[in-house]
């Protein structure tokens, strides 16, 4: 049995399953996110946080790959 075209030539992306440690944090209520207790910056500033995705989690690739 042939498989489908889209599982043959489709790419998979590997999925991202680390988790932020985030106990040196604490969510501010009144600003919207989370800050460090140490250096009070902003989790979001920090160089190994994960930014925000779409609600999909699409991939941003430069190309249009709908034909492809």
């Amino acid at each position: 049995m042939k498989s489908h075209l889209l599982l043959e030539k489709a790419y998979i992306y590997p999925i991202e399953r680390e988790e932020t440690d985030m106990k040196n944090y604490k969510f501010d209520a009144e600003k919207g996110y989370w800050i460090n207790l140490k250096s009070f910056e902003a989790f979001i500033k920090e160089p190994f946080a994960r930014k925000p995705r779409s609600k999909k989690c699409d991939r941003e690739t430069g190309e249009d790959q709908k034909g492809e």
